[in-house]
Parts: structure tokens; sequence; C-alpha cells
């Protein structure tokens, strides 16, 4: 059996959450431009897309990080090399994902709200 560290369990589940919260505050962002939520809500929801998609992304950047001193430790087997490879490139794609949520949410914040 594969005995993993806590901190890498306790990193996946936080990323998994933050993906989940983020996803959500997406929909509803999309559900409410069309059954017309208040644009007090609707902001409120961009500005949380905003700060979920970062905390994503920076989770991940630790999950990342996590599993290549992970890796680096002296892997035994290359079912190992292959779980913690196929976990960098989960965080990659879902940060990458996190980071670009978080832009697309301030960039329609800028446009809607304007810099002020």
């Amino acid at each position: 059996m594969n005995n993993k560290p806590i901190i890498a369990l306790l990193v996946k589940r936080t990323v998994s959450f933050f993906f989940a919260i983020c996803i959500l505050t997406f929909f509803l962002y999309g559900i409410g431009t069309d059954q017309g939520f208040m644009d007090t809500t609707q902001s409120n929801l961009l500005h949380l897309s905003v700060i979920f998609g970062l905390f994503l992304g920076v989770g991940s950047l630790y999950g990342i990080l996590l599993d290549c001193i992970l890796l680096a430790q002296g892997t035994n087997s290359a079912r190992e090399t292959r779980h913690y490879a196929g976990g960098i490139g989960a965080y990659i794609a879902i940060g990458l994902l996190g980071f670009a949520m978080a832009a697309a949410a301030a960039f329609i914040l800028v446009v809607v709200e304007g810099n002020g």
C-alpha cells in the first residue's frame, strides 16, 4: 500500500475543494447573468471567483512542489514515479485553470466596474 504523507493528502483535498468552489462561483455567475441577479451579487461572485481562483492556483503550485520533492526523495518503483508525475501534471492543469479563471473574472470586473 502506498503510504503518502498526510500533507500530500491535505494539499490534494484542499486543491479539490478550491476547484469545486471556483467552478461553483463561475457557475453561479453564469446562472445569475441569465436569471437577472442584482449587480452587487454579480460583482461579489466575480470577486469571490478571483479570490478562489488565486487560492486554487497557489495551492496547485504548492502541490507541484510537494510532488516534486516526494518524487526526488527516491521512489522505488515505476508505479510511484508515474503516480507522482501524473500528480504534477494534474496540478499544473488545475493551477493554470485557476489562474485563468481568476484572470477572466478580474477582466470582467474591470470591464463592468472600471478601474476605480
